[in-house]
């Protein structure tokens, strides 16, 4: 299964149940009309959104745009390959510097060598 939900990470309270709601929603959807898709677009990308099919391409990055546009997710998947599917995401995380004006900046360790080749 893919998900394709990139607001999420900033959406916060009542507009992320909202999101969510949605999307799973769009998740219903998709496999309520999938005899339908595997007709038409077996083996093709689809991003469903609010009951019906708002983009179809061969790669999935293709369809990003589109199926994000309106209201900043969907559901998607390759059709007729739904179980065939893994996508990894990695996601990090660190402290920021809040103080920073005018966004935080990220906060890091590093460690700097003074190898004979360079010229410090």
């Amino acid at each position: 299964m893919v998900k394709i939900c990139c607001i999420l990470d900033f959406v916060k309270g009542d507009e992320r149940q909202i999101v969510e709601k949605g999307f799973e929603q769009d998740r219903l959807d998709y496999w309520a009309m999938r005899d339908e898709l595997l007709a038409k677009y077996s083996g093709k990308w689809v991003a469903v959104h609010k009951g019906r099919v708002v983009a179809v391409a061969d790669e999935p990055l293709s369809i990003m745009e589109q199926a994000l546009a309106e209201d900043g997710y969907a559901y998607t998947n390759k059709v007729g390959e739904e179980d065939n599917i893994v996508i990894r995401q990695r996601r990090v995380s660190f402290p920021c510097d809040d103080t920073y004006s005018p966004t935080p900046l990220p906060r890091m360790v590093a460690v700097l060598h003074n190898f004979p080749q360079n010229r410090l």
